[in-house]
C-alpha cells in the first residue's frame, strides 16, 4: 500500500486582492466548505450533510457524503465518500476518509503577526491499498495530488473571497 503525505500554503491575502480577509470570515469560509464543498472544490459534485454533532469539549462534527467529479477523487468520481469533518475552532478542520485518508485544513498566521498576513495549508495524507510502492504510478498519483493540492487550496480563497463580496459572508 502507498501512504501519499503533501500540502500545499498559500497566501490569503496578496496584494492587490480585495476585499482583504479576516480570520473570522476564512473560518466561515471553512465550516462553510464543510457543508457546500462543491462551491468551493470543483472536483466535487456533491456534498450531502448525513449528520451533525458537538464532541464533549465543544468541538462542531460534521459527517457528510461527498461525490466526486468522474475520474477524480479516491473512489475515481461517481462513489460517494464517506468522511467525519472535526472543526477546532477557529484555525482547523480536519476530514477523515473512510479508507483512513485524511485532509486538514488550516488558516495561520504569517510572520509579521498582522492580521491580514495570513495563510491557508491543506494537508493530504492519501492512502492507496491498491498501488504497489516504487511503482511508476506513484509518481503518477504524487503529480496529480499536487496539482489538486494547489487547486483546493487556491479555489477555497477564492471562493472565500467572492462569497465575502457577496454577502453571503459577514
Amino acid at each position: 500500500m502507498v501512504v501519499i503525505n503533501l500540502g500545499y500554503t498559500a497566501p490569503i491575502n496578496r496584494p492587490g486582492e480585495s476585499p482583504t480577509l479576516s480570520v473570522a470570515q476564512v473560518w466561515e469560509g471553512l465550516k462553510r466548505k464543510v457543508r457546500h464543498a462543491e462551491e468551493f472544490v470543483r472536483v466535487i459534485a456533491h456534498c450531502e450533510v448525513l449528520e451533525e454533532s458537538t464532541t464533549e469539549t465543544g468541538e462542531e462534527v460534521v459527517t457528510r457524503n461527498v461525490k466526486f467529479a468522474a475520474g477524480s477523487g479516491p473512489k475515481a468520481g461517481g462513489v460517494p465518500v464517506k468522511e467525519v469533518c472535526y472543526h477546532y475552532a477557529p484555525c482547523r478542520v480536519d476530514f477523515q476518509q473512510e479508507d483512513g485518508s485524511r485532509i486538514s485544513n488550516f488558516v495561520t498566521s504569517g510572520p509579521s503577526g498582522e492580521p491580514v498576513d495570513l495563510f491557508l495549508t491543506y494537508v493530504f495524507e492519501w492512502r492507496h491499498p491498491e498501488v504497489e510502492e516504487g511503482s511508476e504510478k506513484v509518481k503518477e498519483l504524487e503529480e496529480v495530488h499536487s496539482k489538486t493540492a494547489k487547486m483546493a487550496v487556491e479555489s477555497s480563497i477564492k471562493t472565500i473571497r467572492r462569497l465575502v463580496q457577496e454577502g453571503k459572508i459577514a
